[in-house]
Order: structure tokens, then C-alpha cells, then sequence
């Protein structure tokens, strides 16, 4: 492989990894939004009287609607 064509690769490459991560970012948004809808039909059946608990779903909500520390939180703390 010559030179250009590794260039011509690796942009490649670049534009599917551009592409991938917007597409996990859309899923992400997607699926905290699904998690706070979740969310509500908790609460609205809790209201009425109903006792939901399930920990694994506690637990994937809780990952889609806790702010996640950055690099710069976790060190000053």
C-alpha cells in the first residue's frame, strides 16, 4: 500500500467513526428520553396506588438520567 491509499483509509475510516458516533449519541437522547417517559408512568402508577419495583430497570433508567461526573468533578473532589 502506497502512501495515499492509506490516507484515503484512514479518511474513511474517520467519516464511519463520525458516523457511528453520532449515531450512539442519537441513541443515547432517544433512550434517556424513553427513561424519563418511563419515569413518569412510575410515578403516575405509584399515584394510583400501584407498587412497582424492579432493579434492573432502576438501574438502566438511573443510567440514562444521573449526570455523569467529568474528569475535572471527579478530581476535585
Amino acid at each position: 500500500m502506497d502512501e495515499e491509499e492509506l490516507r484515503r483509509k484512514l479518511l474513511e475510516l474517520s467519516k464511519r467513526e463520525a458516523s457511528l458516533n453520532f449515531k450512539m449519541y442519537e441513541l443515547y437522547q432517544e433512550n434517556q428520553t424513553l427513561a424519563i417517559r418511563l419515569a413518569g408512568y412510575i410515578a403516575e402508577n405509584r399515584l394510583y396506588g400501584g407498587n412497582w419495583n424492579d432493579e434492573k430497570v432502576k438501574r438502566v433508567m438511573d443510567k440514562y438520567l444521573t449526570k455523569k461526573k467529568t474528569s475535572n468533578e471527579q478530581s476535585s473532589e
